[in-house]
């Protein structure tokens, strides 16, 4: 978090089948925020997994509020909707039901996908706030889609996906790849805003993690072939995109992920570390460091195999352990 601290996700008992603790702690294990989270909207993603209410992101907000993917309870659907938690008292301060931005065909007529019959028609796997003009960018996975919405007014502002089967009032939003071989996301995960690499006002930089494997649109002829971090630049003006850089695709399919992982970009380096979360069907998490560039070198690689059925990796991040908000403060309160 901004000031140093971790957040994550527990339980009242280690026997429990339901995460229904958020807590904040330093490194310490000082203990500043518990969050106690209502069971009545937890949902499982898959048999034989715990449940939870807040399923896979969470956001800090300029304020210190946290930005919650949170399911909506009603027992028809699930991961499409977000919440807005006041940091101090707990509070919902706002709700985002993403079936308010689509037709009600898309999630009603949507193929029941979960094991327990609800409608995982959206799948939403991250949510990033934009400080430069408050909105928020959401990866969804189930519509191969992401988008930016203005935080306040809950309007599109843009859509990054393959452009078959949308209404005509979405389509308008939608981003257009400026050259034939343009690469729309497919299943993607971990969208997160890059620094401004072109110094233009009118663009931003957005790198996720393409797992290529088609759900409801996309290139259903390379879908499975390779995963690949990509980087897009985004033209808010035009509604034209590039793809500035990508990696994976070289790679094949020893490294195609069907689900989870990652792309972070490592400000100190510039590198992108990239985690194939799910590689050779779940068998292998494969942690990747390569240079930002056109002629990609890895410089750093470690896998994790052998693990507890159904605990892969699903993000990489890199953090200094001991970092410097952590070290003023803990000097401070010596």
């Amino acid at each position: 978090m901004d000031n140093g601290n971790l957040l994550y996700l527990s339980k009242d008992d280690n026997s429990g089948s339901t995460y229904n603790r958020l807590y904040e702690i330093d490194y310490i294990g000082k203990l500043y925020n518990a969050f106690d989270i209502s069971e009545e909207a937890a949902e499982q993603e898959a048999e034989d997994l715990e449940s939870t209410l807040i399923h896979h992101d969470v956001a800090e907000l300029p304020t210190g509020n946290l930005l919650m993917t949170v399911n909506d309870g009603g027992g028809e659907y699930m991961e499409d909707m977000m919440v807005e938690v006041d940091r101090k008292t707990g509070k919902v301060l706002k709700v985002i039901d993403l079936k308010d931005l689509f037709p009600r065909e898309v999630y009603e007529e949507y193929e029941v996908r979960d094991d327990f019959g609800l409608r995982d028609w959206f799948h939403q796997n991250s949510v990033v706030y934009d400080e430069s003009d408050d909105s928020i960018i959401i990866s969804g996975r189930h519509q191969d889609t992401v988008m930016k919405i203005d935080y306040e007014t809950e309007e599109i502002i843009w859509i990054l996906a393959h452009p078959e089967g949308w209404s005509e009032e979405m389509a308008e939003h939608l981003i257009e790849g400026e050259n034939d071989d343009f690469k729309y996301p497919a299943a993607q995960h971990d969208a997160t805003i890059l620094p401004d690499f072109d110094n233009n006002p009118a663009t931003i930089d957005v790198l996720l993690f393409d797992n290529n494997t088609v759900v409801t649109r996309g290139d259903e002829e390379s879908a499975g072939e390779y995963s690949a971090a990509t980087h897009y630049r985004v033209n808010e003006e035009t509604l034209e995109a590039e793809i500035v850089w990508t990696y994976g695709e070289e790679l094949g399919a020893d490294y195609f992920t069907r689900i989870i992982s990652s792309a972070r970009y490592l400000e100190n380096s510039g590198n992108i570390l990239i985690d194939f979360g799910h590689a050779e069907d779940g068998e292998r998490s494969s942690f990747v460091e390569v240079t930002h560039d056109a002629q990609s070198e890895r410089v750093f690689e470690a896998e994790m195999t052998r693990f507890r059925t159904g605990a892969w990796a699903y993000r990489a991040v890199r953090y200094q352990l001991y970092n410097d908000l952590w070290e003023e403060r803990f000097a401070l309160e010596k």
